[in-house]
């Protein structure tokens, strides 16, 4: 069933993602975009269909920041 298919095609892109940020690289899943002409332009048979775009690549160093202070715990939990 399509919804299905749907639903493990997205399952599938999160484990790929994890994949490939484990690999080194910088991923970004991209919604928003033209399906139809994806779709269109790389699978004009129809038996294909485009879920989501990914950008793949290595970040520029200054791409990543240092990581923000945490808070203690006892700041943020209480025992009632």
């Amino acid at each position: 069933d399509d919804e299905d298919a749907v639903s493990s095609g997205w399952l599938q892109a999160g484990y790929f993602l994890v994949g490939v940020r484990a690999a080194g690289l910088a991923a970004l899943p991209m919604g928003g975009f033209d399906q139809t002409g994806l779709d269109s332009e790389f699978f004009p048979d129809g038996t294909h269909r485009t879920l989501l775009v990914m950008n793949l690549g290595y970040a520029a160093d200054e791409a990543y920041r240092p990581r923000q202070s945490r808070r203690d715990y006892d700041e943020v939990v209480s025992t009632v």
